[in-house]
């Protein structure tokens, strides 16, 4: 097998890039008010975590309230398809993908809690990758259109069946690849959400403009403005997409209920929460990843939203991927899942997703992604046991999250943070994501696996993200003062610097600091 060379990588990725640079889109760019949100991390910490639950609101409030009618159609064509006994899907990539999939799960937790068992299977969602892919993303998938298209047809998408696709940038191939699938196949128009204005996506992303000039799919910019944490859409982004999908979608169950209300009292809520109480914990957790201890996440009945936390720091700050039980030597991630009561691994993925898992078994991913290999993630109390045989028992925290009757709480190591439980599922699930994505984030912060608001430790895993990682380059080039170097360049230099990291490794920072002496290098020659 011939060897492929970081030129040659960097070549190939080139002749398509103007297809992927998307800084000028809102969702990429640094918002103003957090450049300092790393150091606020480490210096006064009750003020990040304000500052960052302003940022969510802001963006809820920048999106939803003007777009409410268009949602209360789309739960409209919702509860039609529903009646007429089509199959209503939700389809996403990494961030947008576990929303999706939290939403089917959601929906077959509270069908069963109304005793509506009938409508388990009303509802269906798929991430780019399928289920393995909540736990590991699989490197490009999501930049294949035809791959978008072949999972809504193996689900046995119909043509009285009913799609939303969502993408926090507005651009991702794998969800406009199954949005014109679905709009070829169905009698019903399908969804395409995003968070970017539609005018400048339609003006500079191919993909995108043929989709939002289609007028057989329905499309909505939930403009959120900038992420927290630049281009970090697993946060605002997802939130205000979410919020949106699942109040369309969870109306449908309750006359009495309009989207309008499930939003509103959303906002209500978020803007009430004193999320401060949550700064001892980032702290200690903070800490135990300093000296060399690993955590445990584990849940009783919230698996699908921590999971989508924990899972969301690897490919975010480069940490290693979740472990996996088939691995020979497996090296340990930083936390690890565990869902209270499961009684092995099949049975966590119940508990998780309230159904069987759903693998990609493809021919040629079969092997890799499949069943067997999904099943290697055991997220049951035998973990513990497991884990502590990995790292030493004495390296071992357990982080819980837990539900009580009134009240969510999270507790580590003698620090709690205690939240009231929204009225709606959905909310309570919101709320309990908005609080793991400020505690996650500004332990991140706190490790600097980030700077400003700048994400050095971005893995480059698809060609979105090798974009991104260019530009964050270029970003610290220009604050150091250095011009010399094009787009092109950093991007050869990016692919030479991937070749030689671990995993684990911040290219982002270490392709900056060879451009740099690089850069004193030619100074001090020309010089002399």
């Amino acid at each position: 097998m011939m060897t492929v060379t970081p030129e040659e990588r960097a070549s190939s990725f080139l002749e398509k890039a103007r297809h992927f640079q998307l800084g000028h889109l809102p969702t990429e760019s640094r918002h103003p008010r957090t450049t300092r949100l790393s150091q606020l991390a480490k210096e006064n910490l009750v003020e990040a975590i304000r500052l960052f639950q302003s940022v969510e609101l802001e963006a809820l409030e920048n999106a939803l309230p003007r777009n409410l009618d268009f949602i209360a159609e789309m739960s409209a064509d919702i509860a039609d398809t529903l009646k007429s006994g089509g199959r209503v899907f939700f389809c996403g990539c990494g961030a947008t993908g576990r929303l999706s999939l939290s939403l089917e799960t959601l929906w077959r937790e509270e069908v069963d809690r109304l005793g509506l068992t009938d409508k388990s299977e009303s509802v269906v969602s798929f991430i780019a990758g399928a289920d393995y892919a909540l736990v590991r993303s699989i490197e490009n998938f999501e930049d294949y259109p035809e791959y978008g298209a072949r999972q809504l047809h193996d689900l046995g998408f119909t043509a009285n069946d009913l799609l939303i696709g969502t993408s926090e940038g507005g651009e991702t191939p794998f969800v406009i690849g199954a949005v014109e699938e679905a709009a070829r196949v169905s009698k019903r128009r399908p969804y395409f959400l995003f968070c970017n204005p539609a005018d400048v996506l339609a003006k500079t992303v191919e993909r995108s403009r043929r989709v939002i000039e289609n007028p057989n799919i329905l499309t909505k910019a939930l403009e959120t403005g900038p992420m927290a944490l630049a281009g970090s859409t697993r946060l605002q982004a997802t939130t205000t997409l979410m919020l949106a999908a699942g109040a369309a979608l969870f109306s449908t169950l309750d006359e009495r209920l309009i989207p309008q209300k499930l939003i509103h009292d959303f906002i209500r809520t978020l803007r009430e929460t004193d999320f401060s109480a949550l700064a001892p914990l980032i702290e200690r957790e903070a800490e135990n990843y300093k000296q060399g201890a690993y955590c445990l996440h584990r849940t009783d009945r919230y698996g699908i939203t921590v999971l989508t936390d924990t899972t969301e720091r690897s490919p975010t700050f480069s940490l290693l991927p979740f472990e996996n039980t088939f691995e020979d030597n497996p090296i340990p991630s930083w936390t690890y899942l565990v869902v209270r009561d499961a009684a092995d691994a099949r049975d966590s993925w119940l508990k998780i997703l309230w159904r069987e898992p759903r693998a990609l078994d493809w021919r040629e991913f079969k092997e890799k992604f499949g069943a067997t290999r999904l099943n290697g993630f055991d997220f049951s109390p035998k973990s513990i046991e497991r884990r502590a045989k990995l790292v030493g028992p004495e390296r071992q925290y357990i982080f819980d999250v837990e539900s009580g009757e009134n009240f969510f709480t999270l507790h580590l190591d003698g620090k709690e943070a205690r939240f009231p439980r929204p009225d709606h599922l959905l909310n309570e699930h919101l709320l309990l994501k908005v609080a793991l994505n400020i505690s996650s984030t500004l332990t991140m912060g706190r490790l600097d696996r980030f700077s400003g608001n700048l994400m050095l430790y971005v893995r480059a895993a698809n060609n979105k993200l090798v974009d991104r990682s260019i530009r964050y380059i270029r970003t610290l080039l220009d604050d150091a003062g250095i011009r010399r170097y094009s787009y092109d360049d950093i991007c050869v230099e990016l692919f030479r610097t991937v070749e030689g990291l671990r995993p684990d490794e911040p290219a982002v920072w270490h392709t900056f600091e060879r451009l740099r002496d690089r850069d004193k290098e030619l100074v001090q020659s020309n010089e002399t």
